[in-house]
C-alpha cells in the first residue's frame, strides 16, 4: 500500500486528486455525463415545384398547332369558351347543387360548346382531333373556370381626366 501511495506522489496533483476520489474497484462503474449535444438545425423542407400555372391560352394554343387554326377559328373557340366562363363558375361554386347536378350541368353546357366548335371546324378530322384534345384538357379547364380564369378579362377603360380647375372671368371680374 506504501507502494501505491508512493506512486501518488509521483503523478501530477490533478490527476492524483481524481485517482484518490475514484470508487474503490467493488463498486460499480459511475456512468458518464452525457456529452452536450448541440443540436443541428434541420434544414428547411425544400418546397415542392409547383405545377406550371395553365392558361386558357395553353388549350387554344395546342388546339391551334394540331388543328391548324385560323385567327378567326382561334378567336371564335376562345369567344366559346369565354363565353360559357361565368355560367361554368356560377355551377362549380354553387353549394345548392349535388355534385351529379353540378356534373349533370356542366356536361350539358359543354355539349353545347363543343357542338357549336365543331360546327366552326368543317373537317370531320378536325372535329375528331378537336374532342380528343378537350378530353385531355377537360379537367384543368373546368378547374380554371371555377377560379373565374374563363371568364373575358374585361378591357380597361380610360379614365377621364380630372377636370382643370377655370376660372370664371365674369364672376372675378365683381
Amino acid at each position: 500500500m506504501k507502494i501505491l501511495l508512493g506512486l501518488f506522489s509521483l503523478l501530477p496533483a490533478s490527476a492524483a486528486s481524481t485517482l484518490a476520489a475514484a470508487p474503490s474497484s467493488n463498486a460499480a462503474p459511475a456512468t458518464p455525463a452525457p456529452a452536450a449535444v448541440s443540436p443541428t438545425p434541420s434544414p428547411a423542407p425544400v418546397p415542392a415545384p409547383s405545377a406550371p400555372v395553365f392558361k386558357l391560352d395553353d388549350y387554344i394554343n395546342d388546339l391551334a398547332t394540331t388543328l391548324k387554326l385560323s385567327d378567326d377559328e382561334k378567336k371564335a373557340i376562345r369567344g366559346d369558351y369565354q363565353a360559357d366562363g361565368n355560367l361554368l363558375k356560377n355551377i362549380l361554386n354553387n353549394d345548392a347543387l349535388t355534385p351529379l347536378q353540378k356534373a349533370q350541368q356542366i356536361s350539358d353546357l359543354r355539349d353545347v360548346r363543343n357542338t357549336k366548335i365543331e360546327a366552326l371546324l368543317h373537317d370531320f378530322v378536325r372535329q375528331q382531333d378537336f374532342l380528343k384534345i378537350e378530353a385531355r384538357y377537360r379537367v384543368a379547364l373546368t378547374e380554371l373556370a371555377e377560379d373565374g380564369g374563363l371568364a373575358p378579362t374585361p378591357s380597361p377603360t380610360p379614365t377621364p381626366a380630372a377636370p382643370t380647375p377655370s376660372t370664371n372671368s365674369s364672376s372675378a371680374a365683381k
